[in-house]
């Protein structure tokens, strides 16, 4: 060891050059390639290796995972290429507060609404917007609505119930104008709304008609939680198969709420809906396991709910649950899905919301 001793200050000051001995080139040579590698995988950057829609796409499902400190990277990169939708989900990343918009959060939705997006626009004109130019976005908002809701795009609509100043709000008419257009989401809660006895002036039984009605397109329309109802309430009435079949659309779109639920209710744990009675305990803890491993903790009621179900388990079970979970995100991304339509329209495609949800009218 003594031969390859050397003093650093002798060679500073001799400005002569370290010799490294040659049997130790290969090694070091070997472990700078390993910590390049190690550092290339642990880098958040690879956005940088993404296309800006890729890294869209892993920005966006990490945000609905509850990540939100991964997806910021990728969504920075996204939004940095004109994807305005990105700025918009890094603007209501966590919790919010309700009453006043933090600086980042202004900061986001105003360059997600100077790239075009609509809600953004629609959120800097509310009551807890700290924006200075708030008659200036409900100006521009409308601007751009107007034509769209003049040839009854039910989104254009519906955004113009969002951004009516709320003096003027009057909801029920707003939610009958939407949904009668044919946007799922105005006619799944205009049905709630019905089914309660609200606003209903016609004659006995014809209210029943309206809300099966209602229930059907918003269903149709592709809106998950009518999508839910529907099946929930078929398994209720005993058509097991029927309604188990409608639930799987929504398995098979990894939509965390509903794959969640489903796992709650067959996992045999105790439920407050008496009038659901089929359980299958495997099954259930398979989509309590799979939703508790792709979320974040942020929310933990995904984590809570699978240590509940696996009590009921006995370690056999517990390794096979294991697999079937594991299995099963190998094939589907879970994540929450609820309000992605409204989350993805700009300027530029609100066009096409007629296109989507035209054909789903209601005479």
């Amino acid at each position: 060891m003594a031969k390859y001793a050397f003093s650093l200050n002798h060679c500073l000051k001799k400005r002569t050059p370290f010799a490294m001995p040659e049997f130790a080139k290969p090694v070091i040579r070997n472990i700078w390639v390993l910590l390049m590698l190690m550092l290339t995988a642990l880098s958040p950057a690879n956005a940088e290796t993404l296309t800006p829609a890729q890294a869209y796409e892993k920005g966006k499902i990490l945000h609905f995972q509850d990540k939100f400190e991964e997806a910021e990277p990728y969504l920075l990169q996204a939004g940095e290429s004109g994807y305005s939708a990105a700025y918009y989900l890094i603007a209501n990343a966590g919790h919010l507060n309700r009453y006043l918009m933090s600086d980042k959060e202004y900061k986001f939705k105003k360059l997600a609404a100077e790239n075009g997006h609509l809600m953004a626009m629609i959120g800097l004109t509310m009551p807890r917007s700290i924006s200075p130019q708030k008659k200036y976005w409900r100006n521009t908002i409308q601007n751009i609505l107007s034509p769209h809701a003049d040839k009854n795009n039910p989104l254009a609509l519906q955004m113009q119930g969002y951004a009516t100043p709320i003096e003027e709000y009057d909801e029920m008419s707003l939610l009958k104008t939407a949904a009668y257009a044919g946007y799922p989401k105005a006619q799944w809660k205009l049905a709630r709304r019905y089914e309660s006895g609200e606003s209903w002036f016609f004659l006995p039984g014809s209210r029943e008609k309206e809300v099966a009605k209602l229930y059907e397109a918003a269903a149709r329309g592709g809106y998950h939680e009518a999508i839910w109802y529907k099946g929930v309430r078929a398994v209720k009435s005993g058509d097991i198969e029927g309604g188990m079949g409608i639930l799987q659309t929504l398995i098979d779109k990894g939509d965390a709420s509903k794959v969640s639920s489903l796992g709650f209710m067959l996992s045999e744990l105790p439920d407050i809906d008496d009038a659901w009675s089929y359980d299958d305990k495997m099954l259930g803890s398979t989509y309590l396991r799979a939703t508790a491993t792709a979320m974040s903790d942020f929310d933990d009621t995904f984590e809570v709910f699978d240590k509940e179900a696996a009590k009921l388990l006995t370690d056999e079970e517990k390794v096979q649950v294991d697999k079937l979970a594991e299995e099963y995100l190998s094939n589907h991304t879970v994540y929450k899905q609820d309000g992605l339509d409204e989350y993805e329209y700009t300027v530029d495609n609100l066009h096409t919301a007629l296109e989507r949800w035209g054909g789903n009218a209601i005479e």
